[in-house]
């Protein structure tokens, strides 16, 4: 994958490099594999290409994907595609089955990898289960539950080599979190030097009204200056809670190096089922510059 940073700053740069996850199958977009993996193909193409970190790939649907991008995928090693695999959540009957499912997919070596995975836990006993469960070159991303008290699960994470995964939205207004849940949680991975990931519900860099659903949906890029708050300025959770209800980001008050720590060690990604729509708004935005 090339480099091609057109028309961007060194800020800009350390805020978005490799921020977005595609996730083409789910909703709200809901493409078939086919679509998805053709327009990855051009995504990863394309001069934002940077952006893009992995293909967000459930695990009963492996075999779908290799069949739809036989004739896509690279044949150069160094070319892979990065997958993001979804498995069911540690507490089913089938987490097991289809961590190995995704162990035998790399050994293939079909011209994708997945060395990420990413599930739902609720609680201390399902985290251990399925990090016990792990093969060593294999990274988690934990999704777990914020309408109560997280530190305990964020706490049985930090001393693992695995992150959290917060969900910020859906197709329903139950599934998007308040601001005080969700501002607690980033507060806690501040607090605990716990890396995370956010998912759903989060297509616009900031706040956006989502009419079919009606709901304000919060801006990954307010999510990112909240995350920079509470870990550089050790902002309370009040202040996140502010950050997150703005109407646009402001990263004015954070250097170059604090933010490029940010996104290393704290907010990774977010799992997006457009990749034009922030890019659209990050050009309106004069984030990002107009293509040359």
């Amino acid at each position: 994958m090339s480099n091609m940073k057109t028309g961007t700053t060194v800020k800009s740069e350390l805020m978005l490099e490799g921020i977005l996850d595609y996730a083409g199958l789910y909703p709200p977009a809901n493409l078939k594999m086919e679509q998805v993996v053709h327009n990855w193909a051009n995504y990863i193409q394309s001069e934002d290409n940077w952006m893009l970190a992995k293909l967000i790939i459930p695990s009963n649907r492996l075999d779908e994907f290799k069949y739809a991008a036989v004739d896509l995928l690279p044949k150069q090693k160094d070319e892979a595609w990065q997958l993001s695999v979804l498995l069911p959540p540690a507490s089913s009957d089938q987490f097991e089955q289809a961590l190995q499912s995704t162990v035998d997919f790399n050994l293939e070596s079909c011209g994708a990898v997945a060395h990420v995975v990413e599930f739902k836990a609720s609680s201390v006993v399902q985290i251990d289960f399925a990090l016990n469960q792990l093969h060593d070159d294999i990274f988690p991303f934990i999704e777990i539950p914020i309408d109560e008290d997280p530190r305990g699960l964020i706490a049985s994470l930090s001393g693992a080599i695995a992150g959290a995964k917060v969900r910020t939205g859906g197709i329903t207004k139950e599934l998007y979190p308040s601001v005080s849940d969700l501002a607690r949680f980033i507060h806690a991975c501040a607090a605990a030097g716990q890396q995370f990931k956010a998912t759903a519900g989060m297509h616009h860099p900031a706040q956006h009204q989502n009419e079919s659903v009606g709901v304000q949906e919060f801006g990954f890029l307010s999510v990112l200056q909240a995350t920079a708050a509470a870990s550089a300025n050790n902002a309370g959770i009040d202040e996140v809670e502010n950050i997150l209800s703005a109407h646009t980001p402001d990263f004015s008050e954070f250097s170059e190096s604090q933010l490029k720590q940010i996104r290393a060690e704290f907010f990774v990604s977010v799992g997006t089922c457009s990749f034009e729509d922030p890019i659209t708004d990050l050009r309106e935005m004069g984030i990002l510059k107009e293509s040359i």
